[in-house]
């Protein structure tokens, strides 16, 4: 009688609502991200931030309420809309953190559902790049103190990460949102702390190099000996120490700088890869894991387990993994076309998103294998156990039970083989970095967009920049063709 109680009223709604819900939101999510991705290649902004809207609580609800706050505030991002996207981006940084904070107290194995009906919290670097255009996005503003705010909670929220994550390969630290936090304090004339986050950039691009393949930037160093320069003998001696180069590059007096950010592609998005392997070589995994599970799980094991026994030899259990899967695009650097131009550096690949996605992932493969196996065997027990109890039951409520659990256990099983495909869609592939040393003052500037192969595939103008004397200005355009 408990196990009829059970499956009959809890298994059958539960797992129907939730595994349904969970497949519906997969596939709406899906076609939002490929709607959003043609508006994008449009360049009609307006209208993907509409779709967004009006996708809020359809494809956006729920457990995916983060990801309607992250392409919100992306798409009002490069729109030049900053104060509307860093509405979006606070509300985004306070659900990042607390889910994230849930992620930590423990999930258990989530073994009654798959990932999806778990809040979805962001990537590690997700994060971070939260708080690295909402930095931008205040100095596109005039309001500096707010920036160095955020270049703060990104500083901090680094720190924090290296404590929580022990695998040392798996993301920790960010080269690009050092690079940009360093240039946000050199402009409020906060030497002491861009020499710091210079060379914060300087150790981090060195370990770009080895697993993003991004190298150092050129203009790095030169603006890291600006900076020791200005602060003295003890500065240069404590950088030359990270191998300095001697290029200091200075800016003229009566002249300003330029920095274009190109943020250029679509990172890539998810898709999943299924496996099969026999329930008993899933079942070892079981046994591994149980001790760290929490009492919800180990709970979800007990039942299981009383039912293993009846599991056939030649038992499979399929599960499924996420992948990225890259988004081509044609445009591969920018040429820029400015009169009057002193001096013009780059473009620099400053920042490979989807590079760090992909290695991301990689690095914490076998947990994510170990944990969906573990899952899908015990989800397969505990269907068995169903099946079990329905045929005991007999008459016709019988039989309506099984029917149900049969219904129950071929779902669970598809919605177990289902992997998170949820990821932050607007994202750019890439960031490259140009500086223009420029007279003060302000000057018309046209970019060319190129291929590999040098064919121009298209060009913008953007009249009256301004470049302020001694300072530096930044200016965001976004591809995705």
């Amino acid at each position: 009688m408990m196990i009829r109680r059970k499956f009959s009223n809890l298994v059958l709604p539960l797992t129907l609502s939730l595994v349904l819900s969970a497949l519906l939101g997969c596939a709406s999510t899906g076609r939002v991200q490929l709607e959003l991705q043609q508006q994008m290649v449009l360049g009609d902004y307006p209208m993907a931030i509409q779709l967004v809207e009006d996708e809020k609580e359809k494809s956006f609800g729920g457990k995916n309420r983060l990801l309607y706050y992250l392409e919100r505030a992306m798409l009002l991002h490069v729109d030049g809309q900053y104060a509307e996207s860093n509405v979006a981006f606070e509300e985004a940084k306070r659900l990042g953190r607390e889910f994230y904070t849930e992620s930590l107290s423990g999930q258990g194995l989530s073994l009654m559902t798959n990932d999806y009906s778990l809040d979805y919290a962001g990537e590690n670097f997700e994060r971070t790049l939260i708080h690295l255009f909402a930095a931008m996005n205040y100095s596109q503003l005039g309001d500096s103190d707010a920036a160095l705010v955020e270049t703060r909670q990104v500083g901090e929220y680094l720190r924090k990460l290296q404590i929580d994550t022990t695998n040392e390969n798996v993301y920790q630290e960010d080269a690009f949102a050092r690079y940009i936090a360093a240039m946000l304090y050199e402009a409020s004339g906060e030497y002491d702390s861009a020499l710091v986050s210079y060379k914060k950039a300087i150790g981090a691009y060195g370990v770009y190099g080895t697993q993003f393949s991004v190298p150092q930037p050129a203009s790095l160093f030169g603006n890291a000996e600006r900076i020791a320069g200005r602060l003295g003998s003890w500065a240069q001696e404590d950088l030359a120490g990270l191998g300095s180069l001697g290029m200091a590059r200075e800016i003229p007096n009566g002249s300003g700088e330029l920095v274009i950010l190109h943020y250029n592609g679509l990172a890539p998005i998810k898709d999943q890869t299924k496996i099969t392997i026999p329930f008993s070589e899933a079942w070892i995994l079981v046994l591994a894991l149980q001790a760290a599970t929490d009492d919800e799980a180990n709970d979800q094991i007990g039942q299981a387990t009383a039912f293993v026994g009846s599991i056939q030899g030649v038992d499979v259990v399929s599960v499924a993994f996420p992948k990225y899967v890259d988004r081509p695009y044609t445009i591969a650097t920018l040429e820029p076309r400015i009169a009057n131009a002193a001096q013009i550096s780059g473009p620099e690949l400053v920042e490979d998103i989807g590079a760090i996605a992909e290695k991301d992932l990689e690095d914490r493969k076998t947990r994510i294998y170990a944990k969906s196996v573990a899952r899908a065997a015990i989800k397969y027990a505990i269907q068995k156990g169903a099946q079990i109890a329905a045929e005991k039951a007999g008459g016709d409520y019988g039989a309506l039970l099984s029917a149900g659990t049969q219904i129950v256990g071929n779902i669970a099983r598809y919605a177990s083989e289902q992997a998170d495909k949820r990821v932050w869609s607007t994202l750019p592939d890439k960031i490259t970095m140009t500086s223009v040393i420029l007279p003060a003052g302000t000057h018309d500037v046209d970019l060319d967009f190129l291929t590999a192969q040098s064919i121009l595939v298209e060009s913008r103008s953007f009249s009256q920049v301004d470049v302020p004397d001694g300072g530096r200005r930044f200016l965001i355009v976004r591809t995705v063709n």
